[in-house]
C-alpha cells in the first residue's frame, strides 16, 4: 500500500494547451518533451503536489480524467 506522500512525489507530465496530466515523448537529451495527445512542447513536469498547486488543479477531476482515460483504451 502506498502512502500519500509517495504518491504526490511521482513525476507528472502537465500540457499547458490541452490543460490536462498527459503522456510525453522526450525530445534528445534534453529535458524538452512533447505531448502525445496534441504535439506541442509546452508541457511542464514536476511532482504531482507541485504541478497540482502551481496549476490549481482540482485532485478530484484529474484523477476522473485518468481513470475515464484508462477506460477508453480498454475499449
Amino acid at each position: 500500500m502506498t502512502n500519500k506522500t509517495e504518491e504526490n512525489n511521482d513525476i507528472v507530465f502537465y500540457c499547458k494547451d490541452c490543460e490536462e496530466l498527459v503522456d510525453t515523448n522526450r525530445v534528445g537529451n534534453k529535458y524538452v518533451y512533447t505531448c502525445k495527445k496534441c504535439g506541442t512542447k509546452n508541457v511542464a513536469f514536476g511532482t504531482k503536489k507541485s504541478i497540482s498547486s502551481f496549476f490549481h488543479l482540482d485532485d478530484d477531476k484529474e484523477e476522473e480524467k485518468v481513470e475515464e482515460k484508462g477506460e477508453a483504451e480498454k475499449v
